[in-house]
């Protein structure tokens, strides 16, 4: 073979491996734009703050931090003799209220009795008098109905319940920790509120829509998959620059960087599948691929 027919050779392979080269790169960018997909992705949940709506120290804590509990399970109690007194306590205002309405009815039934057989005998204003004693003891006895109300259930929040199905996490109560009415006291991971956030640059949002399916795969268990569905894609990020400085104006740094990063948006996948030997965390890693149409 001469040295000509074999640079021609040569110039054929080399330009068949640059087309070849270019198909796959074309390929891949087309991937890259209508199958977008990240490596900064989180699983993300609801977590709940219990908050106790009255106060006292704790004396029945019968659950443990990482432990699952049911919707309804107790998880602690608050000492309550206090409340129990004040129940007792409204419990006989309300009776000295219905008593002080049952002698006021029985004052303006005898004065108008009184009145009708002599007119006389009693004034007209004496009588207004003695009705608008009974309309007060008649609120006198509804007030004392809502404060004994109150009390029950100041004495039924002693004792505080998971609201949902989840995990107990980051337990730092103690028997006898004090409790502050409406301050939380521990936080609990709804187990059925499990999402992924995937954070996909600006330029791959283009093509996400609503309903697109995805493939989730934790960084935990690298090779069981899950399934998802887009479920909306975030409309805004925190801006870096333009907090009021000077005069109020918006201060904004300058910035010397001859290449300008894409900003990250995020995309809310709903989980679909999880497998069962997946226990998802709150937090943990994800990498996310979405299927566009």
């Amino acid at each position: 073979m001469s040295r000509a027919k074999a640079r021609v050779i040569r110039y054929a392979i080399t330009l068949g491996a640059i087309i070849l080269a270019g198909f796959v790169l074309a390929g891949m960018f087309r991937e890259y734009l209508f199958h977008p997909w990240t490596r900064d992705g989180h699983v993300r949940a609801q977590i709940i703050k219990i908050t106790p709506r009255v106060g006292g120290p704790i004396v029945d804590l019968p659950v443990e931090d990482n432990q699952a509990v049911k919707k309804g399970e107790l998880l602690f109690s608050i000492d309550p003799r206090t409340y129990a007194l004040a129940v007792e306590q409204a419990e006989a205002k309300l009776k000295q209220a219905r008593a002080s309405k049952r002698v006021k009815e029985d004052q303006a039934r005898r004065a108008r009795i009184l009145y009708k057989k002599d007119k006389g005998a009693i004034s007209e204003q004496s009588l207004v008098r003695k009705d608008n004693a009974l309309l007060v003891a008649l609120a006198d006895v509804d007030v004392a109905e809502a404060n004994l109300h109150a009390t029950y259930l100041d004495r039924e929040f002693t004792e505080v319940r998971a609201p949902v199905d989840g995990y107990v996490t980051n337990l730092l109560l103690r028997y006898g920790s004090q409790t502050v009415a409406n301050q939380p006291a521990l936080a609990l991971v709804d187990i059925n509120s499990f999402w992924v956030h995937g954070f996909f640059k600006e330029t791959q949002i283009r093509n996400i829509r609503p309903g697109n399916k995805a493939v989730i795969k934790l960084m935990s268990y690298p090779d069981t998959p899950l399934d998802g569905v887009v479920e909306s894609i975030g409309w805004g990020i925190a801006q870096q620059d333009g907090a009021p400085g000077a005069d109020l104006l918006p201060a904004i740094k300058p910035s010397f960087d001859w290449i300008r990063l894409a900003q990250r948006i995020p995309v809310r996948i709903r989980l679909t599948h999880i497998p069962e030997e997946v226990e998802l965390r709150v937090g943990t890693t994800a990498s996310v691929f979405v299927i566009t149409e």
